[in-house]
């Protein structure tokens, strides 16, 4: 698996990556306007939007913000014919060994069997359950299930991360 940081929006692949997340992601979770994912990769350097690439064919997108002394992650998309390659855990190993400040990323909270899958994914490759939808994030969100806010560790001034990811991701988008 390789991973190539797209930081402009008319790189050959953003397009199609940009389309991709809107075909794989319910509706609730989706961007409605992809000229905010144009915006957002020529201009917000904090936001890292990166292709995946397994065996040098396109395989999805994995979209990460620098909080500075945090990383919150936002997507990672991989095509339907791609899936069962087992691309997600490669991420999450990429994060492992190439993002060294705490991680945190949100899953819905199980309620069916695809969910409590993803969820048990992301316990399985080191992340753990940090807050039942907090407050500070849930009253942001544009509709949906509610989340669990995720990290690869626990943090004394989680409220402060919080803030961090509603500030400059949630209103950034």
């Amino acid at each position: 698996m390789k991973i190539r940081r797209i930081t402009s929006s008319k790189d050959s692949e953003a397009q199609t990556l940009i389309t991709l997340h809107g075909d794989i992601f319910p509706e609730y979770e989706r961007f409605y306007k992809t000229t905010l994912w144009a915006d957002l990769i020529d201009s917000a350097n904090s936001m890292h939007f990166n292709a995946i690439y397994e065996d040098d064919e396109l395989a999805g997108f994995f979209i990460y913000w620098d909080l500075e002394d945090a990383y919150y992650i936002h997507f990672i998309g991989v095509r339907p014919e791609m899936r069962n390659r087992k691309i997600g855990q490669q991420v999450l190993d990429w994060v492992a060994t190439n993002l060294h400040k705490p991680v945190f990323l949100e899953s819905e909270i199980p309620y069916d069997e695809i969910t409590n899958r993803r969820l048990n994914f992301y316990k399985r490759n080191g992340l753990n359950e940090l807050a039942n939808d907090p407050k500070i994030l849930s009253e942001v969100r544009n509709g949906g299930h509610p989340l669990w806010f995720m990290g690869t560790r626990q943090v004394d001034n989680l409220e402060e991360f919080l803030i961090k990811v509603r500030d400059r991701v949630y209103y950034a988008t």
